[in-house]
Formats: C-alpha cells, sequence, structure tokens
C-alpha cells in the first residue's frame, strides 16, 4: 500500500468529544462502552481490548485516576481516563501518573486543548512525512525499515520532550 493510503488510515482517526461524554455518572461498564464505541477505528486487530476493567481498577489502584464514587465513574473522572488513555500510548504509568494523579488540574480543558493540537497535527503533518520519506515502502523491506526507523525517531524526540516536560515542571 502507498505510504500517502497509510498516513490517510492513520490519521483519519476519530476521538470522543467531549459533548460525547454524558454529564450524568457512568456504571464502568458504560465507561468501557464509551471508549470501546469512540476509539475502535484505533484497534490494531478486532479482538484488541482497548480499556478493561482490570486496566481502570489499575490505574486508580497506580493513583493515575481518582477512584470512583460508589460504583459510578464522574465526568471528570471519564475526562482524566481519557488523558490517560492518550498518555499511556506513548509514556510509562509513572510519567502519567505525574500528570494525571493530581486533584488540580482541569481535565476536560486539557483533554479539549488536545483534540484541538490533534486537528492541526492531522493538518501539518502528513504533508512533512510525504515529503520527506519514500512513498511505496511495500515491497521494498529497506524503504519499510527506514521509515519504520525514521518514525520511531520521531516519536522518541516527543516522549523525550515529554520527559523533560514532566522532570522540568515547578513544584
Amino acid at each position: 500500500m502507498p505510504l500517502k493510503a497509510l498516513i490517510d488510515e492513520v490519521f483519519s482517526d476519530r476521538d470522543i468529544a467531549p459533548g460525547d461524554v454524558p454529564r450524568l455518572d457512568l456504571y464502568m461498564d458504560q465507561v468501557l462502552a464509551l471508549f470501546e464505541d469512540g476509539f475502535s477505528d484505533e484497534k490494531r486487530a478486532p479482538e484488541d481490548k482497548l480499556l478493561t476493567k482490570t486496566m481502570v481498577h489499575n490505574y486508580v489502584k497506580e493513583g493515575l485516576l481518582t477512584p470512583a464514587k460508589g460504583k459510578k465513574y464522574t465526568r471528570q473522572q471519564i475526562m482524566q481516563l481519557l488523558c490517560v488513555y492518550h498518555l499511556k500510548q506513548a509514556l510509562p504509568l509513572s510519567d502519567v501518573k505525574a500528570l494525571t494523579g493530581r486533584s488540580d488540574v482541569d481535565f476536560e480543558a486539557c483533554y479539549g486543548r488536545l483534540l484541538f493540537a490533534k486537528a492541526r497535527t492531522r493538518e501539518l503533518i502528513p504533508p512533512l512525512l510525504l515529503e520527506h520519506l519514500p512513498d511505496d515502502p511495500a515491497g521494498d523491506p529497506d524503504a519499510r525499515l527506514s521509515i519504520c526507523l525514521a518514525l520511531s525517531a520521531i516519536s522518541t524526540y516527543m516522549r523525550r520532550l515529554c520527559e523533560q516536560l514532566i522532570d522540568h515542571a515547578q513544584p
């Protein structure tokens, strides 16, 4: 498959908009259904699980997410969980905890800024990648490896920048 088609597929992901999150508290099964419906396109394989009860319980246990009140999760906790979900794609849980395991953060506002940044990224990054990477890596293992190495290096730079932001935060 040509690189442009792959980029188009990857950058056409959809997000859970803040308006998609009910203003009512949700039970665990409802939270899981929200994530499954909202992020199902991100699965590599159909049987993959994006979020499980065990994951949520572990996030609470590790201090990444505040505990449910009774058996329900508030809108703020769901926004917090959305932030955890995105951060854990690139950062170790200890770094995610440093960012989300706090009570002084407006998770809905931060999540809204994430969606704005993702929209800008979808506009700016694909043309840049197409300009600098070979167009058809499918039949050439060297080209495929070279592209994956380049993308991995970009990912490493972004992760390291996150680490610097976390490590140099004011107490």
